[in-house]
């Protein structure tokens, strides 16, 4: 009679059908008793649900640790609260700072016609256009000296993409 009964329960079980005490009922059954030979895949089944399924119980560093994180989220959103205040304050803060430092130049220009002083240091000015020729010649060549690295680099990129290819 019971096993008419339990295979009811297993039907209704794979139907989704049946509530908490009914599978407690079928975890009880298949776990003492052993099961009728069409039953073996459910009661394998059970036996593994109930194995896995126990209750763990949590040691006070859990309730530690998530008290420490709720108090530091806490007090992350402390300062977030302050935040528009402090957005305020850094604004009036660059405005008076951009008005201290430009007010000295705005009273004393350098020149009557342009903002910045260039002072000649050349009185030939074929001499200063020589000067002029070689500190950017100089500089062309340390450009240069630098893109020659980047061929390097171009040729290991090439090959890394072949090799990529290659491998399946």
């Amino acid at each position: 009679m019971e096993s008419v009964k339990i295979r009811e329960l297993v039907e209704k079980y794979w139907e989704g059908d049946t509530t908490l005490e009914e599978e407690e009922q079928l975890r009880v059954y298949f776990n003492k008793e052993e099961a009728p030979a069409d039953l073996k895949k459910e009661a394998v089944l059970f036996r593994y649900y109930q194995s896995h399924t126990q209750f763990r119980t949590l040691d006070e560093r859990f309730d530690n640790t998530l008290t420490q994180r709720i108090e530091r989220k806490e007090a992350k959103q402390r300062w977030l609260t302050f935040q528009p205040v402090l957005r305020i304050a850094a604004a009036i803060v660059l405005v008076v700072l951009a008005t201290v430092l430009f007010k000295a130049e705005w009273n004393n220009p350098a020149t009557e016609t342009s903002p910045v002083a260039v002072e000649d240091t050349y009185e030939d000015p074929r001499l200063a256009y020589e000067q002029t020729k070689e500190a950017l010649l100089l500089v062309s060549s340390l450009m240069n000296e630098g893109t020659q690295h980047m061929v390097n680099l171009e040729n290991f990129s090439e090959a890394q993409e072949t090799v990529k290819t290659q491998i399946p």
